[in-house]
């Protein structure tokens, strides 16, 4: 008995019990040698399902079934601890159609029906699509978006963004490709809001392997990238019709690599931290040139300079500038002359 029941009250409830229950068998066998009462009551019954079903999908937006979708059915209709049944307009008819006429149904043999909307309690997202119910998880084609306002469209695997997908992002910027584990994987593009949009090969939600880059202002790096930045053998145009065709390491060049400047001056050696460090060949357009040793993006260490007249500069440099002990010739003379170089001038000559 319920709360507030007297167990001295028992015997009477069981008279009346025992009463009630004899006028409803008389009634059921009136109702049995009546066929136009049972007809109405079964009708009756059939309304008051109905009504039921209308009542647990009310404000329910459910796709039409043109899609080769299973609507779900009412008794999935219930709250779980994990989700509950959400009333949304964020998720759109269109954007649903779109979804089930770009990508085609996984052909996995596990049977999915839709789900949905359904708004998960752990972080408030919103889910609408194929749903795996033998394992109350995501599977197919779905839609998902979050609080903040990204929105993911394409196939899940076992309640994870896998195979291929789009996510938009709140800020605006968009991935489309293929997906493994909840994160880009494999080939995809990613577009910035800015303009700027990568095309290549991810890893675990970083630009990994090969792949292109392109920036408004008409720059562009294409090669290779490590775990989110551009590492190994790479080409970098700027804007300004610049190129650098080598080695790449952290984002910097460093290593070895050819520099084009836009004004046709040439570069042709080693690197550290984007500045020229090491031995390498600089050429001008007018014909000069130096091949030695630099440090710090400055000529420093031993190097041979010449000129486009002739004259050849063969010692020491210190800061960009001749320094130290060297030999010079001169063509009018037609003769090589040792010196003592600072900053740049030449202190005296050292005699022969």
């Amino acid at each position: 008995m319920g709360c507030g029941c007297n167990f001295g009250k028992l015997k009477w409830y069981e008279e009346k019990n025992e009463f009630i229950d004899g006028d409803i068998d008389k009634l059921k066998e009136k109702i049995q040698n009546n066929n136009k009462l049972l007809k109405l009551i079964i009708k009756i019954q059939s309304v008051y399902r109905g009504y039921k079903i209308r009542s647990l999908i009310k404000n329910l937006e459910i796709t039409q079934n043109n899609y080769e979708m299973n609507i779900t059915s009412p008794s999935q209709l219930v709250e779980s601890k994990n989700f509950r049944q959400h009333n949304t307009n964020e998720i759109t008819q269109n954007e649903l159609k779109e979804l089930f006429e770009k990508y085609t149904p996984l052909e996995d043999n596990i049977k999915v029906e839709i789900n949905g909307p359904i708004q998960f309690e752990n972080n408030n997202a919103i889910y609408y699509g194929e749903w795996d119910y033998s394992n109350n998880m995501r599977h197919g084609r779905g839609i998902q978006l979050w609080n903040e306002g990204s929105k993911y469209y394409g196939y899940w695997v076992k309640d994870k963004a896998s195979i291929k997908g789009k996510l938009v992002h709140s800020d605006g910027d968009i991935y489309e490709g293929e997906w493994l584990d909840d994160k880009p994987n494999g080939k995809g593009v990613y577009f910035h809001i800015d303009g700027t949009v990568y095309e290549g090969e991810w890893k675990d939600d970083k630009q990994h392997g090969f792949g292109k880059e392109t920036w408004p202002d008409g720059a562009w790096y294409e090669g290779q990238y490590f775990e989110g930045k551009k590492h190994g053998k790479g080409k970098f145009h700027w804007a300004d019709d610049s190129l650098y065709e080598g080695n790449f390491v952290d984002n910097n060049i460093n290593g070895e690599g050819v520099y084009y400047f836009s004004d046709k001056r040439k570069y042709v050696g080693t690197w550290a931290n984007n500045k020229l460090e090491g031995k390498g060949i600089f050429t001008w357009p007018d014909g000069r040139k130096y091949e030695g040793e630099y440090k710090n993006d400055k000529k420093e260490g031993y190097g041979i300079f010449s000129w486009n007249d002739g004259k050849i500069y063969k010692g020491y440099w210190k800061n960009g500038r001749q320094h130290g002990e060297g030999e010079f010739y001169n063509p009018t003379e037609d003769r090589w002359r040792k010196g003592i170089w600072e900053n740049g001038k030449r202190k005296r000559w050292i005699e022969d």
